[in-house]
């Protein structure tokens, strides 16, 4: 047996006033019994009876509207198919009413779980941006070229003048400036700017060749 549809709570009938109020528990009990054989027409009395009193039960828990529609469709679908099971030793409105908040409760905590995953993905995914940056991080290619780059620089480094050499493996690979250099070196600025140039347009000439302009990410930085 299909339960009807609930029609909106301004479209009811009031069953509180002029139906319950000619409605003996005995009739309640002769509609259960015409409904527990089989007679669809019963079960649908019962319904009429007694929606808008489980609508407003849920609705008290709920607080919205559709979702209380939703309840009392599925009180009265679960009082169907556990109608057999029901022993009697309450009114029929009193078991219904039990099963509408049972199923109110539980579809207050669906939704607000709903709401809580809703809110942390959110919250993550705004996190996410905010905390985690981009991955800036060289690509494995980009790695192995720049290791094979610094291989190539070191290399061609070491086959400079002694002079030359000294002042780009301060300058470049220890990262002092003109003026700590010169002080390391008991040269004048000057000097080390001098030789800096001329280590710097060998190693490129050197590095040309194999690296074309790549060759300049290690050595075209300018330190004072």
């Amino acid at each position: 047996m299909h339960v009807r549809e609930a029609t909106p709570l301004n479209e009811r009938r009031d069953c509180a006033g002029d139906c319950v109020a000619n409605f003996t528990p005995a009739d309640e009990r002769s509609l259960v019994a015409q409904a527990k054989s089989g007679q669809s027409s019963a079960f649908g009395e019962l319904y009429e009876l007694h929606q808008l009193k489980i609508y407003r039960t849920a609705f008290r828990i709920l607080r919205n509207r559709q979702d209380a529609e939703d309840a009392v469709q599925r009180s009265f679908q679960r009082a169907l198919t556990n109608l057999g099971r029901f022993r009697e030793d309450s009114t029929f409105s009193t078991w219904v009413t039990r099963i509408a908040i049972n199923e109110a409760l539980m579809m207050l905590r669906q939704r607000r779980a709903t709401t809580r995953v809703t809110e942390t993905n959110s919250h993550d995914a705004q996190s996410s941006s905010a905390i985690d940056p981009p991955d800036e991080r060289p690509t494995p290619e980009q790695a192995l070229a720049e290791s094979e780059l610094r291989a190539a620089v070191v290399h061609a480094t070491s086959r400079l003048r002694k002079n030359l050499r000294t002042v780009v493996l301060l300058r470049e690979f220890h990262g002092l400036t003109s003026v700590e250099t010169a002080r390391r070196l008991g040269l004048s600025v000057s000097a080390v700017k001098a030789r800096t140039f001329h280590a710097r347009r060998c190693l490129r000439q050197r590095l040309e060749g194999t690296f074309g302009a790549a060759r300049h990410g290690l050595l075209a930085g300018t330190r004072k």
